[in-house]
């Protein structure tokens, strides 16, 4: 367990989750210690929870110490892992899922823009990035807390401004790949994810010289934005080595 992800049981349920879920989503991950795809999943959940701290929870529910709540939600398979919202299951999922699949399923159920929870520097400059506002995404980060300003989070926020600030000299060259890593650095900003790793790795098969291996060096910061225990990451990973051997 971590700060960012707590343990709840059947005594604190009811407020951790069901009344919590009223506020914000709250994501239960049902797991048990001897489960191989429990611990696979355990650091991608963490990353999901560091992404959005102040929108949504990430409790667990251990379901050999808490049998009750496990049969009440007939918990059948391990991982399982429920979405709440306003107090009752919304959706769910089983098994390992990758980091950015698990940040598309959970993006519906946030709360709404104008909601304070919304409102947060990191979350503003998550919303500008997404829609190609570096510029504003940069004042945002600027304007955090000291105590916030080298989360987990805002890393992922500054990589991806730094992604932002090389797409503005490619889009402006001339060579016959530019095109190319330009479709990768501009997925990469909006957080689109395996549409940037595609296109690195592409850039990478096609030419090592480009801009002095930039493919390979941007697939590599890319797995730093993700996590290395992210599934994209380790999937690309494992087509980089083949691609280069």
């Amino acid at each position: 367990m971590s700060d960012r992800v707590q343990a709840t049981s059947l005594a604190a349920f009811q407020q951790d989750v069901i009344e919590a879920s009223r506020q914000l989503p709250v994501i239960v991950d049902f797991w048990a210690s001897w489960c191989g795809p429990c611990r696979t999943l355990a650091p991608i959940l963490e990353n999901v929870a560091a992404a959005f701290a102040g929108r949504a929870r990430v409790v667990k529910v251990d379901t050999d110490a808490e049998q009750q709540l496990a049969s009440r939600f007939q918990i059948r398979s391990i991982p399982t892992v429920l979405l709440f919202r306003d107090g009752k299951v919304a959706t769910q999922f089983v098994g390992v899922q990758p980091e950015h699949a698990i940040r598309d399923w959970l993006t519906p159920f946030l709360p709404a823009a104008e909601s304070p929870a919304a409102d947060s520097p990191e979350a503003l400059a998550e919303q500008a990035l997404a829609t190609g506002d570096a510029a504003a995404a940069r004042r945002h980060l600027e304007a955090l807390p000291a105590e916030r300003a080298d989360s987990e989070q805002v890393r992922a926020l500054r990589a991806r401004l730094a992604f932002a600030d090389e797409l503005a000299a490619v889009e402006s060259g001339k060579a016959d790949l530019d095109a190319l890593y330009a479709e990768g650095l501009r997925a990469a900003v909006a957080g689109a994810y395996p549409r940037a790793a595609e296109a690195f790795l592409t850039l990478t098969v096609r030419s090592r010289a480009y801009r002095e291996d930039a493919g390979r060096l941007a697939l590599l910061r890319l797995f730093e934005v993700v996590g290395a225990g992210d599934a994209l990451a380790q999937d690309y990973r494992r087509r980089l080595a083949q691609a280069l051997h």
